[in-house]
């Protein structure tokens, strides 16, 4: 009986801390607010090596073409996801989150179609999701030059899988509107990347390069406001 007794109450003990544990992975974000997508919450959850985002039930899908899943990480960089509705009408209530995001700060709907924000959900702070350890440096270009960016330089590195892109600490941040992060491949297409000044006036000096560039001849700090080139800074030879 005292046998008996002790097992149960160990098992008991064990279910209650991995309920603990659950509890402690999982967050819900404030309702959602916005044009079309205004109801609801968004949760976040941790499963196994897995961070997965589901809909509450009482979410209503935006009747609107091509309502998609952003998401927005700590410094103001965009991760444009699924669509929220697959083409037999499906809807991708719940979703895995890449590895590359490794922090949320909020939850969007975004419509493809129109680029329009439909709405979106707050966790309150910054959620991190994976570690932020340094990139293993592969390459780092010259100097910048340019008539606004024209100090310090910029390296690619590999953090698992990503390809990363950092600014050095001497790199001064042109006082214009709208500076954004630019690459040009091998073959002279440039690829317009996230904003270097989030909305909040915090940097991003890295960013994770997008698997669909395929290479990295030169990185260049570009202003789409005025749709002029700020500077620029040259690998030596083109970067994979």
């Amino acid at each position: 009986m005292h046998s008996f007794r002790h097992t149960f109450l160990s098992l008991l003990a064990a279910t209650t801390l991995a309920t603990a544990a659950v509890t402690q992975s999982t967050s819900t974000s404030m309702p959602f607010q916005g044009v079309k997508a205004n109801k609801g919450t968004v949760a976040l959850q941790r499963q196994g090596q897995d961070w997965r985002l589901t809909l509450s039930d009482d979410f209503v899908v935006p009747d609107t073409p091509a309502p998609h899943w952003q998401l927005i990480d700590g410094r103001g960089n965009a991760y444009l996801l699924q669509r929220l509705v697959a083409k037999d009408n499906r809807q991708n209530r719940s979703i895995t989150i890449p590895t590359h995001v490794l922090d949320l700060a909020k939850v969007q709907i975004w419509c493809a179609f129109a680029e329009t924000l439909l709405g979106e959900a707050s966790f309150g702070k910054v959620v991190e999701l994976q570690p932020r350890s340094a990139p293993a440096v592969i390459a780092t270009t010259a100097a910048f030059a340019g008539v606004k960016a024209n100090k310090g330089t910029a390296s690619l590195g590999r953090l698992g899988n990503q390809r990363v892109l950092t600014l050095s600490s001497d790199f001064v941040v042109p006082d214009t509107p709208a500076p954004h992060w630019q690459v040009v491949d091998s073959s002279g297409h440039a690829f317009l990347l996230p904003r270097l000044v989030a909305k909040d006036d915090k940097f991003n000096r890295t960013i994770v390069l997008p698997a669909y560039v395929k290479d990295v001849a030169k990185v260049q700090i570009w202003c789409a406001f005025a749709e002029v080139l700020l500077g620029e800074a040259a690998f030596a030879t083109p970067q994979m």
